[in-house]
């Protein structure tokens, strides 16, 4: 026989006579394998990946809604990762400081995927529910955006002079009429709360038209209306109004002599051209300033001479008051459209979060099952190989 070897029945033969050691090898090698692959090689060797993407106005030019700047980068900085930490109990397992410099995201044409091993998750469900909490960040900033619209309403209140009231109010109605149409452009003409942003858009052209504001500057400068703080700075300013008239008037004059002398002898020359430029834009500085000096003396001097009215200013700026709450009236309308708006087209997409590289328990228990099997085979028959090598030598 040991010249032969031994054939299929005689070691089947002695695996069953170590049946014992071979079922005690077989369960510890199942329950060691699959511990080791489920505990020890998928956390390891596991992967995870996520595939989202976002919609929201702006986010083409890599941008909120409300101007601030979008930097796919920071879905996955430290920040941000600690920031979904400390939302919940489950995560304070997780070490986020060396998940920062382990976690990669690309972008492609259409999506942005994230890509992080397994081992710093304790869970696949811990893994996911972490991944998808840190990608809703930018999106739950998205739809939480505060929109304020009423600077101009505050430099309003805060003027001293009826002109630069008259201009604030002109600057808030140009940054409710041109939302809308930048709404409507981009949107299309949706409907808002029963109401289609067109709809909106008239009832403030409407408003405008009725109330047109270049009526309101003339009749404040035709008329000398003026706040009492303005007037009472406009004649403390008028002697140096005048003292900077005469400066600018001089100016003028010795730019106007340069001017001339240089376009006398520029012959075409490059040179010579960006020197004119350079004099026509002061000269145009100078015209504006003095443009703007000879209307204040004119109203300084209709103040001086009696034409200002007291009471006829305050009843003047009370109408602007009632314009202004209009107007704002008109922009807290216009501010919830453009909550309503951006919620309603503020998207987020997340598809199911893949997990790559893991052997399933489904699998895993073959798999150990297997390798049990084969060791307690192999175990058996060594052990009852050795054991029968001895009893043949104790016999010779």
């Amino acid at each position: 026989m040991d010249n032969e070897g031994l054939s299929l029945m005689e070691i089947w033969s002695l695996i069953l006579k170590k049946k014992i050691i071979g079922s005690i090898v077989f369960g510890i090698t199942t329950i060691v394998s699959l511990i080791l692959i489920l505990f020890v090689y998928n956390p390891l060797r596991v992967n995870y990946e996520a595939s989202f993407n976002y919609n929201w106005y702006g986010i083409e030019n890599n941008k909120f809604a409300n101007g601030s700047v979008f930097n796919y980068y920071d879905i996955v900085s430290l920040s941000n990762l600690k920031e979904v930490k400390e939302r919940k109990t489950a995560y304070q397992s997780i070490k986020v400081e060396e998940l920062a410099e382990n976690i990669k995201i690309e972008v492609t044409e259409t999506h942005y995927i994230i890509i992080v091993s397994g081992g710093f998750f304790k869970s696949d469900s811990q893994a996911k529910s972490f991944l998808e909490d840190l990608i809703r960040l930018p999106y739950q900033k998205a739809l939480n955006l505060n929109f304020d619209f009423k600077a101009n309403l505050v430099g309003y209140e805060r003027a001293k002079k009826i002109s630069s009231k008259l201009d604030y109010l002109d600057n808030q109605l140009g940054v409710v009429l041109n939302g809308y149409k930048d709404m409507i452009s981009y949107f299309g003409d949706i409907e808002v709360d029963h109401t289609y942003l067109s709809s909106l858009y008239r009832k403030v052209e409407v408003f405008s038209s009725n109330n047109d504001l270049k009526e309101y500057k003339y009749i404040a400068y035709q008329n000398y209306y003026m706040t009492k703080e303005e007037y009472d700075t406009t004649i403390k300013e008028q002697q140096a109004l005048k003292t900077e008239q005469n400066l600018l008037r001089e100016r003028k004059k010795i730019l106007l002599d340069s001017l001339s002398n240089i376009y006398t002898n520029s012959n075409g020359n490059t040179y010579m051209d960006t020197s004119i430029a350079n004099y026509l834009n002061s000269l145009h500085t100078i015209d504006s300033r003095l443009m703007t000096i000879d209307e204040n003396l004119k109203l300084i001097e209709g103040a001086t001479t009696g034409k200002y009215n007291e009471q006829e200013s305050k009843r003047f700026l009370d109408q602007l008051d009632e314009y202004k709450e209009e107007l704002e009236s008109l922009t807290l309308e216009y501010t919830e459209s453009v909550n309503h708006v951006l919620e309603e087209n503020t998207l987020f997409n997340l598809q199911e979060i893949k997990v790559k590289g893991k052997i399933r328990f489904i699998l895993a228990v073959p798999i150990s099952i297997l390798l049990g099997i084969i060791s307690g085979l192999g175990v058996a028959f060594i052990v009852s190989f050795i054991a029968r090598n001895r009893e043949i030598e104790e016999i010779k």
